[in-house]
């Protein structure tokens, strides 16, 4: 009986194994399968982005918001301004609102000092009720049509107001973010807090004013304007080379949370048109090398779209070490240098950006740039977009909500502030 038994058994083990072995198989392929797709997913993993845009009303910057939304995380209009009592005015185009509402942009819009003036902004800076007022209205702004929040760019402002700039700022931050609401700030870009050292329009009245450190701890984020390295104030030269944005970036993580920084990169080109002959001076007057250089130059921004049609028959010249594209023009011994920003120059910028582990990237301005820029952002990164809402309904609906959410508010910044600054 027990003999009989033994090829039976046997028999049984070899149909189980020939029913479990193309499972087994299936099995085994579907892990290599699974292996492999994470490992490819390994290698190619897409760096993420924040893009910030800056956008001015004019036609050619609507236009390219328009064209390249979706590589967009938030713009930033600048349209905004503050003056000598605090009272802020302005208005984001409707279009420019349309289209962020359709591609789900984030709308993030500037305030300044009417003309970067620099008595006004002392006179608001010293005055706590100014400062409490201007931080109400943009509030009001803010809550009545569904920005994420507000840039302050305020520039053109003595280094000895460095302490009452960041307070100013300080206060503003609580209140917007009492509300849920992002304050950012663009700073001119520098890689020392030293009076001599070498900053885009000097130090005393443009770079000295912003505390990194101290505006970061309260900042949202800081657009850390890494440009123009040279333009009126200066020879022809980059407006970025990479060793100079190196160094700011390197200056900037030693003061900030890399998460807070967003490297400012200029989109466009600065043209140098020469002087001849020279302008003069006056006799046994010292010039500094910026005033110098004013007197030899004509100097004004220009789009890529103007520069591509006025390159000459032969290639442009690329600085290997500055990473940029320069010519020069001869027409009848009037000579014109144009260094500007493309998508091979910007590509380096945008790779510090992400092996940094910054936020992001805040690009000056929309219209001007080198159409390439958009498919190397396509192609390389995945731009992220902030959760945003953009309020409709009519103006009078908008307007009694956002008043009744700032009525319930309490706003003590005047007795606060008085103390500190006197």
């Amino acid at each position: 009986m027990t003999h009989s038994l033994q090829p039976a058994r046997s028999g049984m083990r070899v149909s189980i194994l020939l029913f479990l072995l193309p499972k087994l198989v299936r099995l085994l392929t579907l892990a290599a399968c699974l292996s492999s797709i994470a490992e490819g997913a390994t290698v190619r993993r897409i760096p993420e982005l924040t893009t910030l845009m800056y956008l001015v009303n004019r036609p050619d910057s609507i236009n390219s918001f328009e064209l390249h939304a979706p590589e967009i995380s938030v713009i930033a209009p600048q349209v905004f301004t503050m003056d000598e009592q605090g009272f802020v005015e302005g208005e984001v185009p409707s279009p420019v609102l349309d289209i962020a509402r359709r591609h789900h942009v984030a709308v993030m819009p500037l305030v300044t000092n009417r003309h970067f003036n620099q008595p006004l902004m002392h006179t608001v800076l010293d005055s706590p009720v100014a400062r409490a007022r201007a931080i109400r209205y943009l509030l009001y702004y803010a809550l009545r049509d569904g920005y994420i929040g507000f840039q302050f760019d305020y520039e053109n402002i003595h280094y000895t107001y460095r302490d009452k700039f960041t307070t100013f700022f300080q206060e503003a931050a609580r209140c917007f973010h009492r509300h849920g609401l992002l304050l950012s700030a663009a700073v001119v870009g520098k890689y020392s807090d030293e009076p001599d050292a070498p900053a885009p329009g000097g130090y005393e009245n443009w770079s000295g004013v912003y505390d990194y450190r101290a505006l970061g701890r309260s900042a949202d984020f800081l657009s850390v304007m890494a440009y123009p390295q040279h333009a009126g104030f200066s020879d022809p030269g980059p407006l970025a080379g990479v060793p100079w944005v190196r160094q700011i970036a390197d200056f900037s993580t030693g003061k900030l949370a890399r998460r807070k920084v967003s490297l400012g990169i200029p989109l466009y080109g600065v043209e140098w048109d020469a002087v001849i002959p020279p302008l003069p001076t006056s006799v046994n007057q010292t010039q500094t090398s910026a005033s110098a250089s004013a007197k030899k130059w004509n100097v004004h921004s220009t789009a890529y779209s103007d520069i591509l049609a006025r390159l000459p028959a032969e290639s442009p010249s690329w600085d290997t070490d500055n990473q940029a594209h320069h010519f020069v023009l001869n027409r009848n011994g009037s000579l014109t240098e144009i260094w500007y920003e493309d998508a091979d120059s910007l590509r380096p910028k945008l790779e510090l950006a992400s092996r940094e582990r910054f936020i992001g990237v805040s690009g000056w301005v929309l219209g001007r740039e080198d159409p390439r820029l958009w498919s190397l952002l396509a192609r390389e990164y995945r731009v992220r977009h902030p959760r945003c809402r953009l309020i409709t309904g009519s103006f009078d609906r908008r307007a009694r909500a956002a008043a009744r959410r700032l009525e319930g508010s309490s706003y003590t910044l005047a007795r606060r502030s008085k103390s500190r600054l006197s």
